[in-house]
């Protein structure tokens, strides 16, 4: 019983570390969207691609610099944080700035 169990742990935890590869993850990968509170700058990352947080945190400098009297300087994030999709833990150990912007819920927003 103990080897079955010890099998099952290991491939479980195989599982995990394979989904979080490079190669896999970009198949897995979710597309981050960013914007400010008006949604007057808006970005989404892109799993692959040069798209990524740090460009996205580039163009919002840009947009604040050409835009400095939009009152809406504060860079939020409109997607929520899954813990259960294991495939995205190496994400969020590696580039956890993009999950430290403030949440706005675009769907509420308005209302």
């Amino acid at each position: 019983m103990k080897k079955i169990r010890n099998k099952i742990l290991l491939i479980i935890i195989g599982i995990i570390f394979i989904s979080n590869l490079p190669p896999v993850y970009y198949f897995l990968g979710e597309e981050y969207h960013y914007q400010n509170f008006d949604a007057s700058f808006e970005f989404t990352e892109q799993p692959g691609t040069t798209q990524n947080f740090y460009m996205a945190s580039r163009r919002f400098e840009s947009f604040k610099e050409r835009n400095p009297n939009n009152i809406n300087q504060t860079l939020y994030r409109t997607f929520t944080i899954k813990p259960w999709k294991f495939w995205e833990w190496w994400s969020m150990i590696s580039k956890g700035k993009r999950f430290k912007c403030q949440y706005l819920n675009f769907r509420n927003h308005g209302e």
